[in-house]
C-alpha cells in the first residue's frame, strides 16, 4: 500500500548525523530572581508592591518600560522577596528522592534526560534553582515517582518555555537562547551576527565548552527586531508581500520536502519517525483519490548549517509545499528562501514566535484562542468555585481569573483526611456524638443547589485525584440518600493528560471539561480503522506524532490542487478527529490554526470532541 507513494529520501546526502499563557513565574535574571508577572485590569504599582512584598521604587528601576506608565498586558518582572513565602525546608526521605550531584558539563536539561524527569518538576523540588545555570558540585533531588516519565521532546518544550519568558522582560540589548544539539560558540556567534570572544563575554564563559545543550546563554538581540502585541516581527520583512500559489492540475504530481530531525549517528528520533510515517499514509490515502505526490525527505537534525547546505543546493526551488522544519530557529531560513519561489511552508508542531510571512502555516492552535470554546462555563450563568489545596497551580489559576473577568467566583479549601480517621469520625456520629463534617467531605458544595463549575487548583497529581475522587464520593453519597446534586462539571487542566496514576474513570464520574491542542478517541471506529492500517503498514501502534503527521499530508497536499490560500481560507479540515482553521495574524500574516480541542469526559463513560 505505502509502497505506491513516490518517495525520495535525502538524508544520506545531507547525512544523518513539540505545545501556555502564563500571568506570574519565576526565573533569574543574572543570578537574581524575579517574579514575571503580566499585568491585569485593576493592577497598580502599589497593589504589585504590596502583593510582593517589594516597594514600588524596587518595581520601576527593575523595569524601565514602566517610565510611560503600568499598561494592561505589560510583561515586568518584580524582584523576589524570599521572606514572603519563606517556608521550612522541605524533608527530603530517600523512599521519596534520590540525590545528583552536579558534574563538570551537566545542564538542568542534561540532568532532566538522564532521569526522564520534567524540568518542571526539578524545580519545583529543588530551592532556587536556576534552570540558566546550575553549579558543580551543587545537589539536586530527583523525585523518583517522577523518573521515566518525560520525553525528550517534553523537556525541550519546557525549556524553550522558560526561556521565553525570560525573552519577555529581556532588555534591548540582548535576548536568551537555548542550545540546540549540534549547536557551539561558532555556529551560535554567525547566527546572531557577533564573534566568538564577544558571545562568551556576553555570558561570563571563558571557554567555548562552557557553551553546552540545553544551556540558556545571552545572544545579541538584532537591531532588525521590534516587539508588537508580544508578537516578534522581522523589519526587513516589512512590507510583507502577498504570496500567490498555484493551483496544480490533477494529472500533476506534488512535489512535496519534509524536512525533519530524523536523528543523528544512525540513530532515528522515534517521534519524528512516527509523522514521517503518518505522513506516508495521508500521501497514500490522497493517492487513491487520484491526487500523485513526490515526497522528498530531508534530515535537518535540529542542524541551521544542514539546513543551510539544503537550502544553498537549490533542491527545494522546485518544491509545491515543504512541511518543517519543525523547531522555529531552522524554519526562518526556510521561510525566507520558500518566500522568494512562491513556495507554501508548513509549520506542523511549533508555536512560532519570530517567524513572519503570508506562505506560512503554523499547525499548532494559537495560544490567543485557548479558551474561546470555553468562555460560556465562565460567564455568570454558572457559580464558579476554585478548590484549592496545600499546592497551587499558580499558572492555571491566573488563566482561569483572566478568562473570568469580572464575573465572580468563590474559592473552598480541601484538606486531606486520612480513611481511618473518617471512619473514626462516622462511628462517633452514629454514637450520637455531634462532630464536624470532614475537611474532606465536599458535600457542602454539592448541595448548594446551584449548577457550578468547579475548578481544580490543586497543584500535585496526587492531590487532583483526592479532589476528584472527594467530589464523586459526595455525589453518590448525597444521591443514595435522595438528596438533589444541582448539575455541575469540573474544568480540568491539561496537564492533568500528563499524570500517568490519576484514576481516569474519576473524568467520567465528574463530567470533566478539558482543553487540547490535540485529541484522538481510540475507541472511535475511523481511528480504529487508521490504527489498523498504520499497524499493517509500519507493525507499530501510532502515537500522536502519527496523527499530526497524517494530517499535515491530507490538508497540505489536498491543499495543493486548488489555489492554497483559497482552499484554506475559512475552512475547517477535521482529517482524523482534531479540527483546523486557518486565520491569517493580522501582525505576521502567519496563517495560524485557530482550533484547540474541547474535550468532554460524559458520565455515561463517552468522550466528544468539539
Amino acid at each position: 500500500m505505502i509502497k505506491r507513494v513516490s518517495i525520495t529520501i535525502l538524508s544520506l546526502i545531507f547525512g544523518l548525523g513539540v505545545l501556555s499563557a502564563q500571568n506570574e513565574q519565576i526565573v533569574y535574571i543574572d543570578g537574581v530572581k524575579y517574579t514575571v508577572y503580566t499585568v491585569m485590569q485593576g493592577d497598580t504599582l502599589y497593589s504589585l508592591a504590596k502583593t510582593y512584598g517589594v516597594t514600588v521604587e524596587a518595581i520601576t528601576a527593575a523595569n524601565p518600560i514602566l517610565s510611560e506608565g503600568l499598561k494592561q498586558g505589560q510583561t515586568i518582572k518584580i524582584p523576589y522577596d524570599a521572606t514572603l513565602k519563606k517556608q521550612k525546608p522541605a524533608k527530603r526521605s530517600k523512599r521519596q528522592f534520590l540525590t545528583h550531584v552536579v558534574q563538570k558539563g551537566e545542564t538542568l536539561y542534561s540532568i532532566s534526560r538522564q532521569y526522564e524527569i520534567a524540568i518542571d518538576a526539578l524545580i519545583a523540588d529543588n530551592d532556587n534553582i536556576d534552570p540558566s545555570h546550575i553549579s558543580i558540585g551543587q545537589t539536586i533531588y530527583v523525585r523518583r515517582n517522577q523518573m521515566g516519565l518525560t520525553s525528550e521532546s517534553e523537556s525541550r518544550e519546557q525549556i524553550e518555555e522558560h526561556k521565553q519568558i525570560m525573552n519577555s522582560v529581556a532588555p534591548d540589548q540582548y535576548s536568551y537562547h537555548v542550545v540546540h544539539e549540534g549547536e557551539d560558540a561558532a555556529n551560535i556567534a554567525t547566527r546572531f551576527n557577533t564573534t566568538v570572544e564577544q558571545l562568551l563575554a556576553l555570558n561570563g564563559f571563558t571557554a567555548e565548552s562552557n557553551i553546552r545543550e540545553g544551556l540558556i546563554i545571552k545572544v545579541p538581540k538584532p537591531a532588525i527586531i521590534v516587539s508588537t502585541d508580544s508578537l516578534t516581527v522581522e523589519l526587513e520583512h516589512k512590507p510583507i508581500e502577498r504570496v500567490r500559489f498555484a493551483k496544480l492540475p490533477v494529472i500533476e504530481p506534488a512535489n512535496v520536502a519534509l524536512m525533519l530531525p530524523m536523528g543523528k549517528s544512525g540513530v532515528p528520533a522515534q517521534n519524528f519517525l512516527d509523522f514521517y510515517q503518518g505522513f506516508l499514509l495521508g500521501a497514500d490515502h490522497l493517492r487513491m483519490k487520484g491526487y500523485e505526490s513526490h515526497i522528498n525527505l530531508y534530515n535537518t537534525a535540529h542542524d541551521n548549517e544542514k539546513v543551510a547546505q539544503i537550502i544553498e543546493s537549490e533542491t527545494l526551488k522546485d518544491a509545491n509545499v515543504i512541511v518543517g522544519p519543525v523547531y522555529e530557529d531552522t524554519l526562518i531560513p526556510v521561510v525566507k528562501y520558500a518566500e522568494k519561489h512562491n513556495i507554501p511552508v508548513v509549520s506542523p508542531l511549533a508555536n512560532l514566535t519570530q517567524s513572519v510571512g503570508n506562505n506560512l502555516f503554523q499547525m499548532s492552535p494559537k495560544l490567543e484562542a485557548k479558551y474561546d470554546k470555553v468562555k460560556n462555563l465562565f460567564d455568570g450563568s454558572r457559580r464558579v468555585v476554585f478548590i484549592t489545596s496545600d499546592t497551587i497551580d499558580k499558572d492555571f489559576e491566573n488563566e482561569i481569573k483572566s478568562v473570568l473577568g469580572q464575573t465572580p467566583y468563590i474559592t473552598h479549601k480541601y484538606e486531606y483526611e486520612h480513611p481511618s480517621v473518617i471512619e473514626k469520625r462516622e462511628k462517633a456520629r452514629l454514637q450520637g456524638v455531634e462532630v464536624p463534617l470532614s475537611p474532606s467531605d465536599l458535600s457542602p458544595l454539592l448541595e448548594s443547589g446551584i449548577e457550578s463549575v468547579y475548578v481544580i487548583l490543586a497543584g500535585s497529581e496526587i492531590e487532583v485525584d483526592r479532589i476528584l475522587a472527594a467530589l464523586a464520593s459526595a455525589n453518590s453519597s448525597l444521591t443514595a440518600r435522595s438528596i438533589k446534586v444541582a448539575p455541575y462539571l469540573v474544568f480540568g487542566n491539561n496537564k492533568w493528560n500528563r499524570y500517568k496514576n490519576i484514576d481516569r474513570s474519576l473524568f467520567f464520574s465528574n463530567n470533566v471539561v478539558m482543553l487540547s491542542t490535540y485529541h484522538i478517541d481510540r475507541n472511535d471506529r475511523h481511528i480504529r480503522n487508521f490504527g489498523s492500517e498504520y499497524i499493517k503498514a509500519f507493525g507499530t501502534l501510532p502515537s500522536l506524532y502519527a496523527y499530526r503527521g497524517y494530517d499535515a499530508a491530507i490538508i497540505f497536499i489536498g491543499s495543493l490542487y486548488d489555489e492554497i490560500e483559497d482552499s484554506l481560507k475559512d475552512r475547517r479540515f477535521i482529517p482524523l478527529q482534531t479540527p483546523y482553521t486557518f486565520v491569517e495574524n493580522e501582525n505576521s500574516k502567519v496563517h495560524v490554526n485557530s482550533e484547540w480541542v474541547k474535550v468532554n469526559y460524559n458520565s455515561n463513560f463517552t468522550i466528544t470532541a468539539e
